[in-house]
């Protein structure tokens, strides 16, 4: 399995990381940075220079719109499956409701940013493989105001993420049956950020380990790939990353073979993180759609 190095936003010391960091949650609108990007920093030069060019396409309402295309897809999928009433779950293991609240709130955030990420990563891996990406453009241009009305402002949601080393034992045990699940190097932001919620974590592993096991779970993955990989292509705005650009931006052979290494690890991972977190937010929501 290969290995990923994460530069979680507390170690970031290079000034251009820690730029990029502030300017991918103020334009995610949200108050964290996905692994996606903090595997990306593990070459600072390689962030700077990719996310200046993948910018302009978050803010793209042709790219907002694509991606929330498969955020309602998945969402729609995962509504069939048999999905327990988490927040009546929760209730019984006498979980508050304020934190229930804030708990759907952090489902919702992730149900809108993860397509997002997902077609970013399958569009870097087109670039990185040869194909010159997007270039389409938007049509008539898009006022400031509008463009930042495109997604919902999640910034001011208080996040805590339970990293792996410091993860309580039934945490842990979670973190660690869910990279044998899926075959993954490093647990997913988006999970990280549940085991601040051990009751809430332990309720959705219970029901994505028995859904992952079934042949629709497989089927939904392919899909979401299929999907994140029309959306990329369709990106707005160029976003070259050939061999010659990256080399004219000191970026060595070595660093974007590992680095293109590492997306292709990333896009495996993201499908099955796109599911996880419309199931939590499904799983959340039944009460209210009752």
């Amino acid at each position: 399995m290969l290995p990923v190095t994460l530069i979680r936003e507390p170690d970031a010391v290079d000034e251009r990381v820690r730029e990029a960091y502030r300017d991918i949650k103020a334009s995610l609108r949200v108050p964290m940075v996905a692994s996606l990007f903090q595997a990306y920093a593990s070459v600072p030069r390689f962030l700077d220079y990719t996310w200046r060019r993948l910018r302009p396409n978050v803010f793209a309402k042709a790219f907002v719109d694509r991606a929330a295309s498969l955020g309602q897809s998945t969402e729609r999928s995962v509504a069939a499956w048999p999905i327990a009433d988490h927040a009546a779950e929760l209730r019984a293991r006498n979980v508050g409701e304020g934190d229930i609240a804030r708990i759907r709130e952090i489902a919702a955030m992730f149900v809108d940013v993860d397509p997002k990420i997902a077609v970013i990563a399958q569009a870097v891996r087109l670039a990185m493989g040869g194909a010159l990406v997007g270039g389409g453009g938007t049509g008539a241009p898009q006022p400031g105001a509008d463009s930042e009305r495109l997604s919902r402002d999640y910034r001011g949601l208080s996040l805590a993420i339970i990293e792996e080393r410091d993860a309580p034992l039934r945490v842990r045990t979670v973190y660690e049956e869910f990279k044998k699940a899926i075959a993954a190097p490093f647990v997913s932001g988006e999970f990280r950020a549940m085991g601040a919620f051990p009751d809430w974590l332990d309720v959705w592993w219970r029901d994505m380990k028995k859904c992952a096991q079934s042949p629709r779970f497989a089927t939904l993955r392919n899909e979401i790939d299929a999907a994140a990989i029309a959306a990329a292509r369709h990106f707005p705005y160029t976003l070259d990353l050939r061999d010659e650009s990256l080399a004219r931006a000191e970026i060595s052979p070595e660093e974007r073979a590992r680095l293109a290494r590492v997306n292709d690890t990333l896009c495996a991972m993201l499908p099955t993180v796109v599911i996880g977190t419309a199931l939590a937010h499904h799983g959340l929501r039944q009460e209210a759609q009752a």
